[in-house]
This record gives C-alpha cells, sequence and structure tokens, in this order.
C-alpha cells in the first residue's frame, strides 16, 4: 500500500513539473496577473489565490484559483476550478468550462458555455450553447442556440435563439425575454412566464414525476451502494483487524472525544489542501490529501456500524457479523428516515473518522514503545 501510495506521489510530481512546461506557460503565485499589455503566446496555466488576466492569452487558461477575473482575451478555452467568483467581462474566443461558487458573464464567449455553480449570471453574448447547474441562474444576455439549464431558480430575461430546456423548482421569463425556439421544463414550484416574453415555438411544462424505471434504478442503485459499503467494512476489518476492533472499542469508549476528532478530521484535511494547491510541489500532496478525505467520507462510518450491531448482539458473535447487522440497519434507517437521513448519516461518520484517528495514534504509540515487536497476532476478532 506504501509503495503504491509512493508511485502515485511521485507520479503526479512528474506529471505536474514535467508535462505543463512542454505543453505552455505555468504560473503559480498568491496572485497571477497578466497585465494589460502582456501577451502569452501558448497554453497558461494559472494556480493561485487570485487570477486576472487583463492581456492576451493565445492559447487556452487552465485555472485552479480562489478568484478569476477575464477582463482581456483568451483566444482558447477557460477550463478549471475557482472556489470563489469568477468575472468574464473580455474576450473568450473558445468555450468556458468551470466549477465554482459564483460566475459573472458580461463579456463574448464564442463558442459554449458549461458551469458547475452555486449562483451565475449570463449577461454577455453566447456563440454557440449555454449548459449551466446551479443553484440560481440568470440569463440576459444573448445565446446563439440553446440553454440547457438545471437549477434551484432560472430566470431567462434575454435573447435565445434556439431552444430552453430547463429542469427548476422556480422558473421565470421576463419582459425581455425571447426565445426563438421551445421551451421545456420541469418546474416542481411556481413558473412565470411575462405576457411581454415572446416565444417563437410552444412552451410546454412536463411533470416533475420519477417514471417506474427511475424508482427501480434508484434503488437498484441504493442497494448496490448497500452491498459495496459492506464489502468495504469487511475488507477493511479483514486487512486492519486491531486497528478496526480498536476503532470500535473508542466509539464506545470515548464517544464524545471521537466526535471531536471527527470533526476536526472532516473539516482541516480540505482547509489544508488549499494552500497546498498553490504550489507545484504541494499540488501531488494536496491531491492525496483529498483522495485521503473521500475515502474516509465512505469508510468513516464503519467503526460506529459495527459498534452498534456489536451492542445489539449483545458481544456474542464475530465482529463482522457485528458489523453486518450495524451495517444494514444504519442504512435502512436513512432509507425509511428520509428527513433526517444526513443527521443519521454525519454522526456514525463523526464517530468513525474520530475513532480511526484515535486508534491510529494508540497503535502507533504501540509500535514505537520499547518491547512492541512481541505483539500476539489476532486470529478471529
Amino acid at each position: 500500500m506504501r509503495s503504491c501510495s509512493r508511485l502515485f506521489g511521485v507520479s503526479l510530481v512528474v506529471a505536474v513539473l514535467l508535462l505543463p512546461p512542454l505543453l505552455g506557460s505555468v504560473y503559480t503565485s498568491n496572485q497571477v496577473v497578466v497585465g494589460a499589455d502582456d501577451v502569452v503566446s501558448e497554453d497558461l496555466y494559472a494556480l493561485g489565490g487570485r487570477v486576472t488576466v487583463a492581456g492576451t492569452v493565445e492559447g487556452d487558461l487552465l485555472v485552479l484559483a480562489g478568484e478569476l477575473t477575464i477582463t482581456g482575451t483568451v483566444e482558447g478555452d477557460v477550463v478549471g476550478l475557482v472556489w470563489g467568483s469568477t468575472r468574464i467581462s473580455g474576450d473568450v474566443e473558445g468555450s468556458v468550462r468551470l466549477a465554482g461558487l459564483r460566475l459573472e458573464v458580461g463579456g463574448d464567449v464564442h463558442d459554449d458555455i458549461s458551469s458547475l455553480v452555486a449562483e451565475s449570471r449570463l449577461s454577455g453574448v453566447f456563440g454557440r450553447d449555454v449548459l449551466i447547474l446551479a443553484g440560481e441562474t440568470i440569463v440576459d444576455g444573448r445565446v446563439e442556440r440553446n440553454v440547457w439549464a438545471e437549477a434551484w431558480r432560472l430566470e431567462v430575461d434575454g435573447a435565445v435563439g434556439g431552444n430552453v430546456e430547463a429542469r427548476v423548482d422556480d422558473l421565470r421569463l421576463g419582459d425581455s425575454a425571447r426565445v426563438g425556439g421551445n421551451v421545456s421544463f420541469r418546474a416542481s414550484g411556481r413558473a412565470s412566464i411575462s405576457e411581454d416574453a415572446v416565444v417563437a415555438g410552444t412552451t410546454t411544462r412536463r411533470e416533475v414525476l420519477s417514471p417506474v424505471w427511475a424508482k427501480a434504478v434508484m434503488r437498484l442503485f441504493f442497494w448496490l451502494g448497500v452491498a459495496a459499503f459492506l464489502v468495504a467494512g469487511l475488507l477493511f476489518l479483514w486487512l486492519l483487524p486491531r486497528s478496526g476492533r480498536r476503532a470500535v472499542e473508542i466509539v464506545g469508549e470515548r464517544p464524545w472525544r471521537s466526535l471531536l476528532v471527527g470533526t476536526a478530521a472532516l473539516l482541516v484535511p480540505p482547509l489544508l489542501a488549499v494552500p497546498l494547491f498553490l504550489t507545484l510541489v504541494g499540488l501531488p500532496v494536496a491531491v492525496l490529501l483529498l483522495l485521503a478525505w473521500v475515502l474516509g467520507l465512505v469508510l468513516g462510518p464503519i467503526p460506529a456500524a459495527a459498534w452498534l450491531g456489536r451492542r445489539l448482539l449483545r458481544g456474542r458473535h464475530s465482529l463482522y457479523l457485528g458489523f453486518l447487522v450495524g451495517a444494514v440497519l444504519w442504512r435502512s434507517a436513512m432509507w425509511l428516515l428520509s428527513l433526517v437521513a444526513a443527521l443519521i448519516y454525519i454522526v456514525p461518520l463523526l464517530l468513525g473518522l474520530g475513532a480511526f484517528v484515535l486508534a491510529a495514534w494508540e497503535t502507533r504509540r504501540a509500535a514505537l514503545a520499547p518491547g512492541a515487536a512481541e505483539v500476539a497476532p489476532i486470529v478471529d476478532p
């Protein structure tokens, strides 16, 4: 396992250090600025807290930053992850593909725009399609072709040359809305269409009802998820019997400390990963840290589920059977009590993560203690 992690880390380092210079320019800084008189004659890889492009990038712009501002020209595509605000008032001759918190586009995007954001406002000119997944979206610019949206709230108050396809909770077509094709939407809440809005084609509201096959697929995915969690838990307890058993015991012995440590284990890794992403040396470390964090989100509830099963069986059976019983009851409770499913998930997750960390710490201390080499193996947990 260690050799695989090292190999993966070395591969990332090599890829990050060697590949981008062969393909374009790499800028890493707290503030990456392309001045108004600057011209980047190739692809630009920008990693920083704040990225500003006021000049010209003759290739693609690939961004990993806290904030992005484009007032100049990007002749290629804009691709990246921005965990803050993105403001584009300049000219993008290619496409925009971004994930972030907030997106504002007042300039020209000659091709498509695809984004996954919490909030967006598209006031510019878009040469092709708009594909948006967001909490709230306002389209009050001009879209030459189609708008495809899945959002909590969608407002169209501009010109759309083609169709509008939307799945939303709240839809509004404003006074200035001009749609050259059809409007087809699924709105679970209210839909407001102004009398001054113009739709050249048809306006169709479809029912937001899950068909039988969709419900069957959802149930299939649910039970596949249960099966995957059971298999992962059994493998974990088998591969790490001592640490796994100790983590289960800690859940019962020190639940409050486990909750506290688990909360830290849930919140600290993403916070540490953000500054590491800003440097080439820290980037592979940040990736590994986030991978470990995601793995923890999946495997974290194992000790709590096993402890619950052991308590219900009164410790009369193996740890494996206790885990199976506890895990099935836990997942069933999440399914039956959907209103509090998040709470049912988060509490065992925090307990398990904290217990994992405490058990690993105890195991490490025991390994470093004098005479720790002679330890009796655990055959049946």
